[in-house]
């Protein structure tokens, strides 16, 4: 059960699902993590941080207490940590293996894509540390893959959230890992550019989700992957692309889509970039008018933790 504790109370140990306070003095850019050193605990204690929400299931309680029922019920944060890190590093080479044999022009196998799909939903349930390490990742090279891993991640977590039945969760969690495919048609010095991109290069990467949904209609994927393919950089007030359409034309799968990858993308490790706290990020999500569903918005931050409402606002 995640509790909320004054800052002075943390210890070396303990696992925070979030932060109170203002994000601007959030001495951390991981959305949720261990406290794995003096260094750590003093500099939260020393930031205008409000409150802190730990999860004793996954790390220390208060007084440096380890609750029975979860040392019982929960392996270490060390194992689990190890789990993840080979399931995120298996996944990645299965889905480049695959990206490569297309680029070559072999036809997608449903299969298995879909076997990847059900591997990382399984890995989900029985470790939510997965959706936390896949952000910490940081490879220029492998940003496409871990990019889309951690979409599928997020999706399937989104979907089950949601009651959604089991198939469509695993079509959920395929839609995520196929969703940028477009991308292997980018020239990979425009794709992996250190710096700002030109209008012509910009031009050419937002053709992605065209050059992906192409590809893959071209296979027997099911109309949700190849919706969420075309449509995940869509808005409600139709100023997304590629084709500007409107919110009455965007499926709930869809709608999800979009949410689940702005946030992933800015939340993210990646080498050009500082990545953002759950809380900036939500909040500044919730602050785009017109670009996301803002009911669906909220039940995707409920699914992450209900503990992360705290300070978005959401009118």
């Amino acid at each position: 059960m995640i509790k909320r504790i004054a800052k002075d109370q943390v210890c070396r140990g303990m696992f925070v699902e979030a932060l109170e306070g203002a994000w601007q003095d959030n001495p951390f850019s991981a959305r949720r993590f261990l406290l794995e050193d003096d260094n750590a605990v003093a500099a939260l204690k020393s930031s205008q941080i409000t409150g802190v929400f730990i999860n004793p299931s996954l790390g220390l309680d208060v007084g440096g207490r380890t609750p029975l029922r979860a040392r019982a019920a929960h392996p270490s944060v060390n194992e689990a940590r190890q789990a993840s890190a080979r399931v995120i590093s298996e996944t990645t080479q299965q889905l480049e293996a695959l990206f490569t044999d297309v680029r070559f022009g072999a036809a997608i196998d449903l299969d298995d894509v879909a076997h990847l799909a059900d591997n990382l939903g399984q890995s989900i349930e029985r470790s939510p540390v997965i959706l936390i390490d896949m952000t910490r990742l940081k490879s220029k090279d492998k940003a496409t893959y871990l990019h889309s891993l951690a979409v599928s991640a997020l999706l399937i977590h989104f979907s089950r959230a949601m009651g959604f039945d089991s198939e469509t969760v695993r079509i959920m969690g395929i839609a995520g890992l196929l969703h940028d495919i477009g991308k292997l048609l980018i020239p990979r010095q425009v794709l992996q550019k250190p710096g700002a991109l030109t209008q012509e290069e910009r031009q050419v990467i937002m053709q992605h989700p065209v050059y992906g949904y192409d590809l893959l209609k071209q296979s027997n994927m099911p109309q949700i992957v190849l919706d969420i393919c075309r449509h995940h950089h869509e808005r409600m007030d139709g100023r997304g692309y590629p084709d500007h359409v409107m919110a009455a034309e965007l499926g709930q799968h869809v709608r999800m889509s979009a949410i689940v990858d702005v946030y992933e993308a800015i939340t993210s490790l990646r080498p050009y970039r500082t990545p953002w706290s759950s809380q900036r990020a939500l909040t500044w999500m919730a602050e785009q008018s017109g670009h996301f569903d803002r009911q669906l918005l909220m039940r995707f931050i409920l699914s992450l933790d209900p503990a992360l409402t705290h300070g978005v606002a959401l009118s």
